[in-house]
């Protein structure tokens, strides 16, 4: 009997804390934290100054769909090479999750367990019966009151060691997680995917064999102060801020603001249909028929 009660108060707290995290703005304002997080890290990794290209409250949630595309593709090459592992532990998921629901919704609210009633007062109540007839007033305001009081004690007691509990005991932790351990999740993750994009950029900066037109952009920085000893850079965009672009070049990255007039022209990708590589062998084979002649001649 104690064992299947103390079950049934396990489940129910357990229940809470689902609808608490479900229910409450908890878990809206985790996902906005941690999208702010990703995207702070994933700048700064690339080479640019989170400050100068700052996002809204309200656009976080873009960057948190980011991130979640990341990690489902993650979790895609994840299945590739563990498949079989990878579905035993999905199927395993869906049938605790299945279980702990089906439970959850069995739970009934224990049978409240009638009191004896005790006996009952004649003094007390002839000096409670002579107060409402001589002091109305006193009577109305202090024992009326005050006898409400003591016939609620038990809900209010009940009432305040949930909320405790809720309280203390879950939405602290919960909130403490969520505000200070979420942005630090989410700045290492936009690391980490960060650092795989600039190794794709190092080989495709301006697109790979997929992608018919280039994706980099020259920028004319003629209008500049002593433009003289800057070239043109040539580069993928990645992020804007009104007039401040971030630019990815073979150099590294730029930061600097747009010509008040431009347009922009995009030219074939050099490398779609694998051309990169067809010119690398064709520049090889050259080079090669080069050293033969020569040794030949020599």
């Amino acid at each position: 009997m104690e064992f299947t009660n103390l079950e049934n108060v396990f489940l129910k707290i357990l229940k809470r804390l689902m609808l608490l995290a479900i229910g409450s703005g908890l878990l809206g304002n985790a996902l906005y934290i941690y999208g702010l997080g990703y995207y702070q890290g994933y700048v700064e990794a690339l080479g640019f100054e989170y400050n100068l290209f700052p996002i809204e409250w309200k656009d976080t949630l873009l960057w948190t769909y980011a991130a979640s595309r990341e990690l489902g593709v993650s979790s895609i090459e994840l299945i590739n090479k563990f498949t079989s592992s990878a579905l035993l532990i999905i199927l395993l998921s869906v049938y605790l999750i299945s279980r702990i629901w089906m439970q959850l919704s069995k739970v009934q609210p224990g049978n409240s367990q009638g009191k004896t009633r005790g006996k009952f007062n004649f003094k007390l109540a002839k000096k409670i019966y002579n107060l409402r007839l001589n002091h109305v007033w006193v009577y109305r305001l202090i024992y009326v009151p005050f006898n409400w009081l003591l016939l609620k004690e038990q809900s209010f007691i009940a009432f305040a060691a949930s909320y405790f509990f809720m309280i203390f005991l879950i939405f602290i932790p919960l909130f403490i997680i969520i505000w200070i351990y979420f942005p630090l999740f989410g700045v290492n993750h936009g690391e980490l995917v960060a650092q795989k994009r600039l190794k794709y950029y190092e080989n495709y900066l301006c697109g790979d064999a997929s992608d018919y037109w280039s994706q980099c952009l020259e920028i004319n920085v003629s209008e500049l102060k002593n433009y003289k000893d800057l070239t043109n850079p040539i580069g993928r965009v990645l992020f804007k801020n009104g007039t401040l672009v971030a630019i990815l070049t073979k150099e590294g990255p730029i930061t600097l603001s747009m010509p008040k007039s431009y347009y922009y022209k995009p030219n074939k990708n050099p490398c779609y249909s694998n051309g990169c590589q067809k010119s690398e062998n064709e520049s090889h084979n050259k080079s090669s028929k080069k050293d033969a002649a020569s040794g030949a001649s020599s």
